[in-house]
Order: C-alpha cells, then structure tokens, then sequence
C-alpha cells in the first residue's frame, strides 16, 4: 500500500492467505513473514521477489521472536491452518502497547474464542461468514456472476455474464451508460473472453459492444437494482429454487440455513457419515445425502441436471469442488459455484464452464487490507477495498481535494462519486470527471500499476 507511514507487519503463517497478504502489503510496508517451514518461505520469496524479512520456525515457541523489536511491531496477524495457535499468538501481542492483533479463523468454533478469554481486542476473520455472505449475495443478483456490496450496501458490484441468450448481447457499453445515468454504470470488459485468464479493460469506443463469453463489470445503486434487473434480465430467468450443494463444511450449513429461509429446495451432499448425521439433526429443512461428490450417478439420481438451478461445491477440497462442479456442468445444471483457495484453480474452473467463482483467499485478505488500512492512529477513514481478483480491485475512499480521478492512471474507471447531504445524489459521470473535496468516490482498478498509483494518491 503506498503510505507515508509504513507499519510493521508480522504475518505468521506462509499458507495461501498469508502468502497473499505478505504480496499485498509488502510493497510499501515492512513484512516479517513467519512459518514453521523454511521451503514454503524460500518458494515465496524466489517466486514473487518481495523485500520482507522471514523467520523460520514454530511459533508456539516464542523465542523465535527474540531477535525482533516488538515496540516496533503495529500489526500482527496470525493466519495459519492451527487456530489454537494463532488465537495463543495473538494474546501474546495483544499484551504488547501498541500491537494491533488479528486473527483469520478457519475453524467456526474458534472464532469467538478472544471473547470468550476476555481479550475481546483481538480481532477476528472467519473466512465461513465471510463467504457464506458473499455467496448469499449472488442470490439476490441471480444474473450476476459475482456480487459485491459497498458503500455501506448502498452499491452493488457485479460481474456479469454474457451468453447468447443474454438481453444486453450486442448492446453497446456506451448505450447502456446512457440509459443508467446517475442509476448504474458499465465499467470493463473482458479483452478476450476465450481467453482461460481474464483480463479487464475499458471500453475505448462509444461503439464497444458486448459479446458472446464477455464478462462485465457493472455497478448499480442498489434502489435502482429492482429496474436494472426488470429492464435487462426476465423474472424467470432469475427464478432459483431447486439448489443442491457439496460439502459438510460450516460455509455449506450456513449457505444450506439462508437458503431454506429464502423458501428454496436444499439437498446437501455430505462424504462423511458422522457429519452427515450432525447436519441432519441441525438443518432440519434440508434433504442431507450420503455419498461422494464425485460420483456421476448419484449426482443425476440426486437431481443435478436442468431442473438444478444452483448447483453450489462447498467442500474443503479445491480438486474435488472443480470436479464436481464439472460434473454438474455436464450433468446440465443451471448454475453453478466453485469455492477455492488456490489461485491456479482459478483458471480451469473458468475453463470448465463453472458460472461462478469465489476465492476464500482474495475475500478474506481484502477485508484484512481494509482492517490494516483504516484502523488505528494512522488508520485511513472512509477507505474499503474489495479484491475482485489477482488485477482487479474495488477502491471506495472519501476524497481530501478535488480530483479527476481517471486520470490518475489509464486503467482506472470511476464507478460513482457519491454527494451526501440531505439528499444523497449519485453521479456516473461528474462534471469534467472532477470528484470533489468530500466526495465518496467508487472506482475500479484493472492492473497492479493502476491500483498503485491511486493508492498513492489516496493514501497520501
């Protein structure tokens, strides 16, 4: 993050989230990364070159931090696959004046541990919650590939798909604009929808029009959402009622209790037989199933074809979720949902025809860059970033003097500046692009130096 304040930053555990927030941060703070296993730390640091410092070792011997000035230290951050670990760690720092301590849970049963040990000051991310809602938030978007909430729900993000039965194919970005004004806006597009890595750009000409396989970037004021959605998509196409998910994971049980209280048809599919009896005692509405996610058969036995709207792979497994979700694509499934950690998963599951994605990795590292960002003395008030993927990022920030801020960098596109008074006016196109002193602004960046550059400017 670009600051005139650089923080101390200890990161222990060098496991996906936390290879990732080391990447994130490590550009304009000072990183200690910390984990047990020297050849994870060396793989990281030779593959992506990042100026950090590292100790090796198991940090439930707390001697390793010895040689370390923890007076210095301003956030410390525990994120390994051992919650009991990291909740002991964070309490060790919380002692310290000054150390601002978080914890990323993946055990549900860990995450109001600090609260119950009386140190309530630890703050705590559970990536279940966390995705749980974000996949609920597809539910009230069925069109939409990905849906974000920001400025305080007052926004929408969405990342939509364009096939050929698609309302908007051959529409032009710049019409659609038009028809939205101060209502929602069109943002990027994908450059090559054939493409197996996506990669965003801004449309260039009034003429751009939307293709067969294009993924869109749009933003809409949520009151506006029910007339966005009637103008462009059908009532029936957004119909969801028939959903069957994979996984005894607390994301799956939380998604399976929301979606029940929404009138739908749950089957969950559970590979082991004591959870699948616990799930059957707690989700008392849903139709739990004994078997393997990757069984074919049973899969068409259990329903999965063209009467499955939702077909959603839960489990703990990357490689299973993208095979059953493949299975499920054949199987002729409306919709489907892949959740994953591993970024090199991201690519086949676009590959293999998997509607939608959700890296649990890049949702709970941007809720733990905001946290760092605005908590604190040199927390930066009214700033949220929302990590869409590895290029693109949603910036909301409160503006300090005027500013056009497309052009601080050439792939930045100003999504809203928000005025707030008695009435709140939403602008998608403000007078000479100029967003003004005490404007809440909402922009989306596309590449690493764009989102540098107007972290610069923002973060000054």
């Amino acid at each position: 993050m670009a600051t005139k304040n650089p923080k101390n930053i200890i990161i222990l555990g060098a496991g996906s989230t936390g290879e990732y927030l080391a990447e994130e941060l490590s550009a304009e703070h000072n990183i200690t990364l910390v984990d047990k296993d020297i050849n994870k730390i060396n793989q990281i640091k030779n593959k992506t070159k990042m100026d950090l410092l590292t100790i090796s070792g198991d940090a439930s011997d707390l001697s390793i931090f010895n040689e370390t000035d923890l007076k210095e230290i301003n956030f410390f951050i525990a994120c390994t696959d051992d919650d009991k670990l990291n909740i002991l760690t964070a309490m060790y720092f919380e002692k310290i004046p000054g150390v601002q301590t978080i914890v990323v849970t993946k055990d549900y049963r860990y995450k109001d541990y600090p609260g119950k040990l009386d140190v309530p000051e630890v703050k705590t991310f559970h990536s279940g919650d966390i995705v749980s809602q974000k996949i609920m938030n597809l539910f009230e978007t069925p069109y939409s590939w990905e849906t974000d909430k920001i400025a305080d729900s007052r926004i929408l993000f969405l990342k939509i798909k364009i096939d050929e039965s698609s309302p908007i194919l051959d529409n032009s970005i710049y019409s659609l604009n038009k028809e939205g004004t101060n209502k929602w806006k069109f943002l990027a597009v994908t450059e090559d929808p054939s493409s197996e890595k996506l990669n965003f750009i801004k449309p260039d000409l009034p003429s751009t029009r939307l293709r067969k396989g294009d993924i869109v970037l749009a933003v809409i004021v949520d009151d506006y959402e029910e007339e966005f959605e009637a103008k462009y998509f059908s009532k029936e196409e957004a119909e969801l009622k028939n959903i069957f998910i994979v996984g005894g994971t607390y994301i799956a049980s939380e998604v399976a209790k929301k979606l029940v209280r929404r009138k739908c048809n749950v089957k969950l599919l559970v590979s082991e037989q004591t959870r699948a009896r616990e799930l059957s005692e707690e989700l008392e509405s849903v139709q739990i199933i004994l078997g393997e996610p990757t069984d074919e058969q049973l899969l068409a036995d259990q329903g999965v074809g063209k009467d499955c709207d939702y077909f959603l792979a839960l489990t703990s497994d990357d490689e299973i979720n993208v095979l059953s979700a493949l299975l499920s694509s054949k199987l002729k499934a409306r919709n489907s949902l892949v959740v994953y950690s591993k970024s090199e998963y991201q690519n086949v599951i676009n590959s293999i025809g998997a509607e939608r994605e959700i890296n649990t990795k890049f949702t709970v590292a941007g809720e733990v860059c905001t946290y760092i960002i605005t908590t604190g003395k040199m927390g930066k008030k009214g700033f949220h970033e929302t990590i869409v993927d590895a290029n693109t990022k949603i910036f909301e920030f409160r503006c300090e003097e005027d500013v056009n801020v497309e052009e601080i960098a050439e792939n930045i596109s100003l999504a809203f500046t928000i005025k707030e008074g008695e009435e709140t006016q939403y602008l998608t196109n403000p007078k000479e692009g100029m967003a003004q002193k005490g404007d809440l602004v909402i922009a989306v960046t596309l590449d690493a130096k764009s989102e540098s550059s107007l972290e610069s400017k923002i973060l000054k």
